[in-house]
């Protein structure tokens, strides 16, 4: 037993030696992995002019725009148009009942084939009157030849002519005044009956509408905003720091929540006058009409503004930004090795941001894929 025990305990080490040696041999012969490089792209920084800039929100309006409302009031009874739809000039965009309108129409009617009733009686009964005065002055002229009637009685009888006259024309006067007032009232009341008939008052689209099919409206209650697109704009309140920043005739970029391609606007007015409790100033930017429709009256916009004066200085597309905690690095590249340089940013404009500190001109930055780099990466850069 005792020798068994002893050949146990020197074959048990040789067993481990031998595994040993066999786990080395194999380390051995197994190759260390190497970490792949990793494509990006780079930029080579340089200073170039550099404006700050800022992001104010607005809504594409007509140059032209305005709210539609009844000279009457009334119950619609048809609503033609909708938001979105474009009109034409003089085109029907709402009808109201006009019932009181044109019951006033038939009175005025009325009023009006009343007073021409009266002009002719009128007319009739002093044209008599005056030929009754001549027919009496010629027998007294017939008369006064005979010598059977005086002058004085004479002068008296051509006296009654001229009075019959001068009555004839003052009743036709009043009665064809009479006349142009009934004319006038049915001119008044046509033009009600018109007036029930809501109508564009210019080409554009219709950018609101505020009532419903049966409601009720009263004189100069909006019913439909329409805006013109032949000429557009947005009006944005910015601070005041940046309107003074801003000149008449800058011209801005103009994004478009459908995300189609910015456009180039420009400013053409500026409300120097700044608010006492906004802190802000209003100010109108121009914006091209024929842009695909994707910049209509009634689009959210996003309008970059000049916030500084221009100067040079080195900036970065904000894709090489990296944010590491509170601390912002760029991944600079120097023989195909990454290293990490803390930067202090500065402005942003457009798509890029300004470096005030931390990396030169010169210096070879990634651009695209920095995120997925660490510090001593090999990459490889495409050109």
């Amino acid at each position: 037993m005792k020798r068994m025990c002893s050949a146990l305990f020197f074959v048990i080490p040789a067993a481990a030696i031998a595994v040993g040696y066999l786990t080395l041999r194999k380390t051995e012969a197994e190759p260390v992995p190497v970490v792949a490089s990793k494509q990006v792209s780079t930029e080579t920084l340089s200073p170039a002019p550099f404006r700050p800039s800022r992001d104010v929100s607005g809504f594409v309006t007509g140059a032209r725009q305005a709210d539609v409302a009844p000279k009457v009031g009334g119950y619609v009874v048809k609503l033609l148009k909708e938001e979105g739809d474009t009109v034409r000039a003089g085109e029907t965009l709402a009808i109201l009942d006009g019932s009181d309108q044109r019951a006033m129409l038939e009175s005025a009617g009325i009023s009006l084939d009343a007073a021409k009733n009266a002009l002719s009686a009128s007319d009739d009964f002093y044209d008599q009157k005056v030929d009754e005065a001549e027919a009496s002055l010629h027998k007294a002229e017939d008369a006064y030849e005979n010598g059977d009637l005086s002058s004085r009685d004479l002068s008296i009888a051509k006296e009654a002519v001229t009075s019959a006259k001068r009555m004839r024309d003052a009743q036709h006067a009043a009665a064809k005044a009479e006349v142009g007032a009934a004319y006038g009232g049915s001119l008044v009341a046509g033009a009600a009956v018109s007036d029930a008939t809501i109508t564009a008052p210019f080409s554009g689209v219709v950018t609101n509408r505020f009532v419903s099919l049966g409601t009720f409206v009263g004189p100069g209650m909006p019913l439909f905003t329409v805006a013109s697109t032949e000429s557009l704009e947005t009006r944005l309140s910015v601070p005041g720091d940046v309107a003074t920043a801003i000149a008449k005739g800058d011209t801005v970029s103009v994004r478009s929540e459908t995300g189609s391609d910015p456009v180039s606007g420009s400013v053409i007015s500026i409300a120097r006058a700044v608010g006492i409790s906004s802190q802000s100033t209003i100010i109108r930017v121009g914006i091209p009409a024929d842009v695909g429709g994707s910049l209509l009256p009634g689009r959210f916009v996003t309008v970059t503004l000049p916030s500084g004066t221009a100067r040079e200085t080195v900036s970065v597309p904000e894709t090489a930004i990296i944010h590491l905690y509170d601390d912002t690095f760029v991944a600079a590249v120097e023989n195909d090795t990454v290293s990490f340089r803390k930067v202090v940013l500065g402005e942003s404009v457009a798509d890029r941001r300004e470096i005030r500190s931390g990396i030169d001109a010169g210096t070879e930055v990634v651009v695209e894929g920095a995120y997925a780099l660490r510090d001593g990466d090999r990459v490889i850069v495409s050109r």
